[in-house]
């Protein structure tokens, strides 16, 4: 699984990489997680607002993942079926 952060190195932005880095350690996920603050990289992925989670190319809002149980649980659900 591939995460991204998208973001500007904002308070917000940073905290929720730390979420999501603790999430994909808590659950043992074999997952890369990576922040995006390149301005040019943003505008290509078309971020609206930020921060935002692209997971496995696929852009996620991040404000419905506030909480680090908030993400362990939409982490666990794009793991899917063995």
């Amino acid at each position: 699984m591939k995460i991204e952060v998208l973001g500007d190195g904002c308070t917000k932005c940073r905290a929720l990489k730390k979420r999501v880095e603790q999430a994909v350690k808590d659950l043992e996920l074999d997952a890369e997680v990576s922040a995006v603050m390149d301005p040019e990289k943003l505008a290509e992925l078309k971020a609206m607002s930020l921060p935002q989670l692209v997971v496995d190319g696929r852009m996620i809002p991040a404000g419905s993942l506030n909480s680090l149980n908030d993400i362990k649980t939409f982490l666990l659900a794009q793991e899917g079926p063995d």
